[in-house]
């Protein structure tokens, strides 16, 4: 949940009419049909003109065949890696990363020492990352996710405040959307991360209140605010719960496909004590979602692995054509709102721009075996994509089966009780709903906009139940 694809765009697009560094590079390699695999100089030239993508092979096929890389190559290495994004270099073995003294490597090398909880290594590697580089808010972002996994909460508030100034910098610097519009993403994965660490240190109270800072607006909230569900139910706070969930019906919503909603909404029902309810939501979601989450898993197991067709069902979605299948459709719509994969789409998007600036120049070998190496890439990134969808399928259907668990725990919970609460000779008040049961915090006011819709009220419904416990 906590990792992030670090992906950078360029803020200025390159002149087609001046290419001083790859007029250079046509001079020194343009001449001969031989391969250009392993020159340094090409990728240095190259990449002054803004040609990245193109570069990829080449920058690959350089760190395996040779064991050097001087602070030239080094520093074009590390801008090809800012425009590009390191996700088609985290594949490389360590031994081939570790030929390159760049932050955005030390970012890559961090990620696989946190996924085996060697924190000490990645503060070591991270710590060292100066603040002008185009990485810091990033890397920011992840020091913090170091934090938290090793349980030293008030370092990663620390750590995520100073990537949510970092990443403000940015954005007040910057005028390309793209990058301030992912800035800012970063920026409210950074908030989420504040609230995160108070919510770990078992402060609900004050990760109440951070995560109302994360604006409505962003594209991670809809899967914050489950987040913020799951913290009134430590506060107890079941009502404000539920009122948080039930923002999922607004039709704004729709793409949101979490079956853990539901398994919320049953277990708050349960704590106070309304077995109905609780069974009720238990039963629809059954009859709802069990054929049509099988109907998931055996169109997975059909497709297997074919990534170029999950790509292509990706890209049809995209262009207009939805799928028949009803649980493949709520997929598709939940993928296209996330953000790995838009930034995924982001990479994908430039390096077919790259690839008609490339078709726009004269004749040559060079030409040539640029054209060969982003055809590469794009039928790369095209099979990441493919399996990004294929996953988080595989992901959705995995969330439907430990909901189909929980909702079974509930149901036999919900029987528990109510033989309890028999033998006790105890009846439920029916009587439901008064707003005296209705709690708020400093940053949360009660309207009364008789009947009206606001989109400011989305995430902050509560309702007003009184516990029959």
């Amino acid at each position: 949940m906590f990792s992030k694809k670090l992906i950078f765009l360029l803020s200025a697009a390159v002149s087609l009419s001046s290419f001083a560094g790859y007029d250079q590079a046509q001079k020194k390699f343009g001449v001969s049909n031989a391969s250009l695999t392993g020159h340094k100089d090409l990728i240095i030239e190259i990449s002054e003109d803004g040609f990245y993508f193109s570069l990829i092979p080449w920058v690959k096929e350089y760190l395996a065949k040779y064991n050097k890389v001087d602070s030239d190559l080094d520093r074009s290495i590390d801008q090809v890696m800012n425009a590009v994004g390191v996700k088609t270099f985290e594949s490389l073995p360590e031994s081939m990363l570790k030929k390159v003294n760049s932050p955005n490597v030390r970012y890559i090398l961090a990620k696989r020492y946190l996924s085996s909880s060697n924190y000490s290594t990645v503060e070591g590697l991270l710590s060292k990352v100066e603040a002008k580089h185009p990485a810091y808010p990033f890397i920011t972002h992840l020091l913090g996710v170091n934090y938290s996994h090793k349980g030293d909460y008030k370092g990663a508030v620390a750590a995520f405040n100073d990537c949510v100034n970092a990443s403000e910098k940015r954005i007040s610097k910057i005028d390309d959307d793209s990058y301030r519009n992912q800035m800012g993403q970063n920026k409210d994965y950074c908030l989420a991360g504040i609230a995160r660490a108070y919510y770990g240190m078992g402060e609900y109270k004050q990760a109440e209140l951070s995560y109302i800072d994360i604006p409505k607006e962003s594209i991670i909230w809809p899967t914050i605010l489950f987040e913020e569900a799951w913290n009134s139910f430590q506060l107890k706070n079941y009502n404000r719960t539920l009122g948080k969930l039930v923002t999922y019906k607004a039709p704004v919503m729709d793409f949101v496909f979490n079956p853990e909603v539901e398994v919320l909404k049953a277990i708050s029902y349960l704590k106070m004590c309304l077995y109905d309810d609780a069974r009720s939501i238990a039963d629809d979601f059954y009859s709802i979602h069990n054929k049509k989450s099988q109907d998931l898993r055996r169109f997975i197991l059909r497709h297997g692995k074919n990534y170029k067709y999950y790509y292509e069902l990706m890209a049809n979605f995209e262009s207009g054509k939805e799928p028949t299948d009803a649980y493949v459709l709520r997929s598709l719509k939940s993928i296209q709102k996330d953000g790995a994969y838009l930034e995924l789409r982001a990479s994908l998007t430039n390096a077919i721009k790259e690839y008609k600036r490339i078709q726009n120049l004269p004749k040559s070998n060079l030409k040539n075996q640029m054209m060969r190496n982003i055809r590469t890439v794009l039928d790369e990134y095209k099979s990441t994509l493919g399996a990004y969808v294929r996953s988080s399928m595989v992901t959705k259907y995995a969330e439907f089966f430990r909901a189909f668990q929980d909702m079974s725990y509930i149901k036999l919970e919900v029987l528990a009780q109510r033989k309890e609460q028999l033998y006790k000779n105890e009846t439920q008040n029916r009587s439901r709903g008064d707003l005296k049961y209705i709690e708020r915090n400093d940053k949360q006011y009660f309207w009364n906009f008789n009947g009206e819709f606001w989109a400011d009220e989305l995430g902050d419904y509560v309702f007003a139940l009184r516990s029959e416990c």
